[in-house]
């Protein structure tokens, strides 16, 4: 990337000015490093300032430390949620550095006395690799050293918590907080609500959306999918359509569906046996300016399959080839239902089919957001 072009640069402002570029000058090409999470690279350059008499202040060896957190989160195995025991040894071993540097910097005190922009960097470090041990640990070593934790402070341990599904953790922020008399944000509240859906604390995830409403907070689209997501997981289908309903509803001042939370619930409802619901949400999903994916109508189809209701199969392809989409040129349905479907198509004489109304449940999920909003 930019790194190699901005270490070359280094070199043409010594060959300008004939002097070593100073401390602001390396620190910003190490801030580059530590964007990049190219941790190793801002380590040298701080070993390359030292060694040119260069003296690193506070805000250097913080942004050396930034690098290893943004290294262990951009790492590939968590990204793609495989992190073996090789992977971790790997994912930990920027966490260890910064925590080596952090000491380096309490041992030697005075202009590199570390601040809270430091520790609130080494806790990351601590979150993205994995250890919310330590990161409780460092908050409480930086209070001991008299520094004032700060909503990032706790917004980075929220996160902490959140990497791992630390719902213990989760308690012990808020409860910290309001000891301190900090009031939680949207950001600190989105990664409790996260860390409870990983945790498979479906009815938790509720509660804190509930919370955040009540102080008069705005969850974004984001955090609303998660707990869609959380109730989906736990086949909580009522209560997933309940935080739908609560996201079209005037509460969500800042957040409306986007395409996630429609090929969420349509994908959920279909694989659930609710066909009808399903196609509930590919109507609303149009009616919101979203063009649904192929692969949602025709799961929505297999559900009506499954649930041995060809007609409404029918209606819906039918519909849905009046739009663009052709079915009959997927390799979806087998072959019986194929002839089933043309059985059905011939005896209707092209017209609509009555809908028998067999499915388990019917057309629009008219389910009450007090599920939401008057306790979970």
């Amino acid at each position: 990337g930019m790194i190699p072009e901005a270490i070359e640069l280094l070199k043409e402002m010594e060959q300008v000015t004939g002097s070593v570029p100073d401390v602001v000058a390396y620190s910003a090409v190490i801030g580059g490093c530590a964007e990049a999470g190219e941790y190793i690279k801002a380590f040298e350059l701080l070993k390359e300032m030292r060694r040119r008499g260069v003296e690193p202040n506070v805000i250097t060896y913080s942004t050396v430390i930034s690098a290893c957190a943004n290294a262990s989160a951009n790492a590939p195995c968590v990204k793609d949620d495989s992190c073996d025991e090789l992977n971790m040894t790997a994912l930990k071993a920027p966490m260890r550095a910064a925590l080596s540097l952090l000491r380096k910097m309490e041992e030697i005190g005075g202009d590199v006395e570390p601040n809270i922009v430091t520790y609130n960097a080494a806790i990351r470090a601590c979150a993205e690799g994995l250890d919310i041990s330590r990161a409780f640990k460092l908050l409480k070593i930086l209070t001991e050293r008299g520094l004032e934790p700060t909503i990032i402070t706790y917004g980075t341990l929220m996160t902490a918590c959140e990497r791992v599904g630390n719902v213990e953790g989760v308690t012990k922020v808020f409860k910290t907080m309001k000891e301190q008399g900090i009031r939680p944000n949207e950001i600190i509240y989105g990664a409790a609500i996260s860390c409870c859906r990983k945790a498979s604390q479906p009815e938790r995830t509720l509660l804190l959306l509930r919370k955040m409403l009540e102080n008069k907070l705005q969850p974004n689209t984001a955090v609303y999918n998660t707990a869609i997501i959380a109730q989906v997981e736990a086949k909580n289908m009522d209560k997933a359509s309940a935080v739908y309903n609560l996201l079209k509803s005037p509460h969500a001042i800042k957040a409306r569906p986007n395409r996630q939370t429609y090929n969420i619930l349509i994908k959920a409802m279909a694989d659930n046996s609710e066909p009808a619901i399903a196609e509930y949400y590919l109507s609303r999903m149009r009616e919101d300016g979203m063009e649904p994916d192929v692969d949602l109508f025709t799961g929505t189809v297999s559900s009506y399959e499954r649930c041995g209701e060809p007609i409404k199969a029918l209606n819906l392809m039918e519909k849905m080839r009046e739009e663009g989409y052709d079915f009959y040129d997927m390799k979806l349905f087998d072959v019986a239902f194929k002839q089933g479907v043309k059985v059905i198509n011939t005896v209707v004489g092209g017209k609509k089919a009555k809908d028998s109304g067999s499915s388990s449940r019917k057309g629009s999920p008219e389910i009450d957001d007090d599920l939401v909003t008057q306790g979970a």
